[in-house]
């Protein structure tokens, strides 16, 4: 049961936007994570978002809740012409990504490529996304903001609330 937790922290940096998972999926109650995962498809049709980075520093554990979320964030990402990279995964989440096909196997839509840090993953992605200045000045780090209703575009059901830090 979540603890008042968000699933998601988000940050943007020019063109990218960075979800970092705050912890296990497990901890949380499906419709949290149905919302944060909601909120973060939302997120990724901004106009000034073109990539996607996913932060694995705060997260020790994922299972195929999360590995689901995966594939489709990086779909929607090149569908909208940005690439999806990933930073801070452990060996067994490497090697695990690279078991299901999902790490560097350009074969299909939903791939993703691992880099060490933030900064290698950002480095990697076009011009674009290396301006080095925020896109966005980043909230205080207990700031929340409230997100839209759900579209009836298909998404899951309930709004949230996105946290955002520093």
């Amino acid at each position: 049961m979540s603890s008042g937790k968000a699933v998601f922290e988000y940050e943007r940096f020019g063109n990218v936007l960075i979800v970092s998972p705050t912890g296990s999926l497990m901890g949380f109650r499906d419709n949290d994570v149905r919302n944060a995962y909601n909120e973060t498809y939302r997120l990724l049709d901004d106009s000034e978002v073109s990539h996607l980075l996913v932060d694995f520093s705060k997260l020790s554990y994922f299972a195929s809740t999360f590995v689901g979320m995966l594939i489709r964030l990086a779909k929607k990402t090149r569908q909208g012409g940005g690439e999806a990279v990933l930073c801070h995964l452990s060996d067994n989440m490497k090697t695990m990504m690279k078991t299901l096909m999902l790490l560097e196997n350009k074969k299909t839509d939903f791939f993703w490529v691992a880099f060490a840090t933030r900064e290698e993953a950002i480095a990697s992605l076009p011009t674009s996304a290396q301006n080095g200045v925020p896109a966005v000045e980043s909230p205080p780090t207990n700031s929340v903001l409230p997100t839209a209703e759900t579209k009836d575009n298909g998404e899951a059901g309930g709004g949230g609330w996105a946290r955002y830090s520093k």
